[in-house]
């Protein structure tokens, strides 16, 4: 029997996520959402979007071993120091924990109250990924057992909604408040981030939108907070001191 293993949480991908947690295990702003009301269940399965959804995943054995497919594996874990360069770049700022303390500590506490309805909504709706059972299991994702060059055999927490689709769009919700020239750039890492779990064969596309959904309705509560506000101010004030990203 395959295991199921929730990476979401703890030392997984929003409780590690990037920059935040080399520091510590920020609480968040406080930020609660009903994830039920905001992006409800997934499709029906055997219903028309459902159907289509699967007809698509079928298509994507195509852009396996890919370029598209390498830059999805390499976003699989969002600590990585890959990732972290990649935001930076975005940005145009080089940021680290240690380097932009502040930037790191708000971007720890959006992430953390996005995990907390993204966990809820897996165990509640129990959506299974898209190679489950299917036919061609090929991932990008070394953590299972499709993995092309092989995995360990592990099962991905549930697939509704994408916990990368949500720490992409949060990270770029927060830091285009930040830093606003920079905007386009980071919406425009952030929803490839989101995207590129569909290419690595792990997510269904509504998976992707309801992990975008959560994260606007988690950062337009934390917006109106003078706590949220305040860490902005200093988190602009911190990346106008740092150095332009380098590499990229």
């Amino acid at each position: 029997m395959q295991r199921r293993v929730f990476l979401i949480g703890g030392a997984g991908l929003l409780g590690a996520a990037a920059l935040a947690y080399a520091l510590d295990r920020p609480a968040g702003y406080g930020v609660a959402v009903d994830y039920k009301t905001v992006i409800g269940p997934p499709p029906t399965m055997g219903s028309v979007q459902a159907k289509a959804e699967r007809a698509d995943f079928a298509l994507t054995t195509a852009g396996v071993g890919s370029a598209r497919w390498r830059e999805a594996k390499g976003q699989v874990f969002p600590s990585s120091t890959e990732v972290t360069a990649q935001i930076s770049c975005a940005l145009g700022r080089q940021i680290s924990p240690a380097t932009t303390p502040v930037t790191a500590r708000l971007l720890g506490n959006m992430a953390a109250d996005v995990r907390r309805p993204v966990e809820a909504a897996k165990s509640f709706y129990r959506r299974d990924r898209p190679y489950v059972r299917a036919i061609d299991t090929q991932t990008c994702d070394p953590r299972t057992l499709g993995s092309l060059g092989g995995g360990t055999g592990g099962v991905l927490s549930y697939a509704y909604p994408s916990g990368h689709a949500a720490y992409g769009a949060i990270v770029a919700r927060t830091l285009s408040a930040v830093v606003p020239d920079r905007a386009a750039a980071v919406t425009a890492w952030g929803t490839r981030l989101g995207d590129n779990r569909v290419v690595c064969r792990v997510h269904w596309p509504s998976d992707v939108v309801a992990g975008r959904r959560l994260a606007d309705a988690v950062y337009a509560r934390a917006a109106a907070l003078p706590a949220f506000r305040a860490d902005v101010v200093a988190a602009r004030a911190e990346l106008a001191r740092a150095p332009a990203a380098k590499g990229c």
